[in-house]
């Protein structure tokens, strides 16, 4: 027997893109062109999965716990991030001067390079952007960007 309603029947419609759905597909977009840029430039090490966590773990001098809780990563897995961001030579642990008991992460200069790398990347989409929509359009998207970044509770 066959169930049928009229809802399941009905033609439905692509819903409207959302916000969240258009910031993915930029954030895609930068994220990915980014990375090659990265693996281009020799920092060929880096895996897919380390897209996301390179800012938070080059520049923010975090402990390896609060990488954890920024990531919503497990002590164990931020642990594990940290070894082999180490071992690859992009980070070093060193004493936390406000607790002798922690460490923070501090990038070495292979790390600041590969910093220094994707903020060019990102730079160069953000001026391909400009100049898809106008530098005018691209300065008002920006600094609300800003505006809503700084009023959330993700630095």
């Amino acid at each position: 027997m066959l169930y049928r309603t009229a809802m399941s029947s009905a033609a439905r419609t692509t819903p409207a893109l959302t916000v969240g759905s258009m910031l993915r597909s930029a954030w895609t977009e930068l994220i990915d062109e980014v990375f090659d840029q990265l693996v281009a430039a020799g920092f060929d090490d880096l895996r897919p999965v380390h897209r996301s966590i390179l800012r938070d773990m080059l520049v923010s001098n975090l402990r390896p716990s609060e990488l954890g809780a920024r990531l919503g990563l497990s002590k164990q897995a931020a642990n594990d991030l940290v070894r082999e961001f180490e071992t690859k030579g992009y980070i070093t642990l060193e004493p936390d001067l406000d607790d002798g008991r922690a460490k923070r992460i501090v990038a070495t200069e292979r790390g600041w390079q590969a910093s220094d790398t994707a903020q060019a990347s990102s730079t160069a989409v953000g001026r391909r952007w400009a100049e898809l929509v106008g530098e005018e359009r691209y300065a008002v998207f920006e600094e609300v960007l800003r505006a809503i970044a700084a009023a959330t509770r993700t630095p």
